[in-house]
């Protein structure tokens, strides 16, 4: 089955699969940042290449390049280099990061370790960022915190306009640093919110019952309480920013949470079965009917792993462990629970949606669509097009411009036109 049947994505051509070239763009594409650099991701590639192209050897492959960039951090901090710490600290992340994603969920305690691993050098860069962050835990219910970070725009502790970011399923709270351009927001004055809820890395590793769930206003909610309540975040100027899966979580939180004042969906999802199960089966020659037996389901997925190891694994870790579906015949019936049917007449705070180009024809459709239900002050939709290099998911491929649309237009929303 062809990959590109669940997404389009612009090729680096380090990979035949399509999935595991994305992976290569995901990862080179936060060297906006420092955390990544040409010359390295294309020396992994050729080392993976080497030793057979299989889910081993890239998971082995980047991870020592982590390791790597973890010692050169470490020789840098020991030299009173911090900015050069800072650059591998973000490397050695960035690196291990690449390496968790595909790794063999099965074996739970490595696959902990190695998540851990990466967050921990993150974690070490904090204090050598250009504004205070800190690690924040934000109560949840039962004992349970979403744990994340707040970087604030400037040490003065003045009151500012906020910026709650969610990303999907298949990413990690720290990933979204570099994924939706935190720099950017914070030198227009923005403050940052990251965090992990339900179904996210950061959650799921530690506490694996806390998978997604649909009423994403719940945890949201918990969120919005945390970040309102701050002193040097101004009450009435929270937005909400959701990428990839977050363009389903974030806007069904601010349909039903009012203490939202603007919205970014990049992109938004209406109806989340048919953006993975219409795409999925499109590329077979009769689309089998939506009361298919499991066993459809079931070999469906089996057949998709034997094409390609890297979606097979995308799947894995995506749509299994993050709604704690034990087969995909599970995950066709758990998909149909997360929909904004009838919710988005109900967002009342300014929009802003972004399309990718190299999505698939489902998810522009249904960009379009949550736009044109919109009923708010004030909205805005945006094109991430194929000539600006913004065209893979969501406008991965050229961060810089994705983010400078983004917090322009919050920036304006929030504090008034510069």
């Amino acid at each position: 089955m062809a990959t590109d049947s669940i997404m389009t994505i612009n090729r680096l051509g380090f990979a035949d699969s399509e999935m595991q070239d994305f992976a290569y763009l995901r990862t080179l594409a936060y060297a906006d940042f420092g955390a990544a650099s040409v010359g390295e991701v294309a020396y992994v590639a050729r080392t993976i290449a080497r030793n057979g192209g299989g889910r081993d050897a890239f998971v082995h492959a980047w991870s020592e390049q982590g390791r790597l960039a973890a010692r050169m951090a470490d020789d840098a901090m020991a030299a009173g280099r911090s900015l050069t710490a800072r650059t591998f600290l973000h490397r050695a992340y960035n690196y291990l990061r690449t390496a968790e994603f595909y790794f063999d969920r099965h074996q739970d305690e490595e696959f902990t370790a190695l998540y851990d691993e990466s967050v921990s050098h993150f974690d070490r860069a904090l204090p050598l960022l250009d504004t205070p962050a800190e690690r924040i835990a934000i109560p949840y219910h039962d004992g349970v915190d979403l744990p994340g970070y707040f970087f604030a725009a400037d040490d003065s502790g003045t009151p500012r306009p906020t910026v709650i970011i969610s990303g999907g399923g298949d990413g990690h709270g720290e990933e979204l640093y570099f994924l939706a351009g935190v720099p950017h927001a914070l030198a227009r004055g923005l403050n940052v919110v990251l965090f992990h809820g339900p179904g996210q890395r950061g959650l799921l590793h530690h506490h694996p019952d806390q998978v997604f769930r649909a009423d994403s206003e719940v945890p949201f909610a918990a969120v919005l309480d945390y970040v309102t309540a701050r002193p040097d975040v101004r009450a009435d100027g929270v937005a909400l920013y959701g990428l990839s899966f977050g363009g389903y979580l974030a806007p069904r939180a601010a349909a039903h949470d009012r203490r939202v004042a603007a919205l970014v969906a990049n992109a938004p999802i209406i109806d989340f079965h048919s953006l993975i199960f219409d795409a999925l089966t499109s590329a077979l020659p009769a689309p089998p009917p939506a009361d298919s037996p499991a066993e459809l389901w079931n070999g469906l997925y089996e057949k998709i792993g034997g094409a390609d190891w890297a979606l097979h694994a995308t799947m894995d870790n995506y749509m299994l462990w993050t709604t704690g579906a034990q087969t995909f015949a599970d995950f066709h019936r758990l998909a149909r629970s997360f929909t904004l049917d009838g919710l988005v007449p109900q967002i009342g705070c300014p929009t802003l949606t972004l399309s990718s180009d190299g999505e698939n024809a489902v998810a522009r459709r249904q960009a379009r669509r949550f736009h044109e239900q919109l009923s708010v002050p004030a909205k805005a939709f945006h094109r991430l097009a194929t000539e600006h290099g913004a065209d893979s998911h969501c406008g991965l491929s050229n961060i810089a411009l994705t983010s400078s649309l983004v917090y322009d237009w919050l920036t304006d929303v929030l504090t008034g036109p510069a």
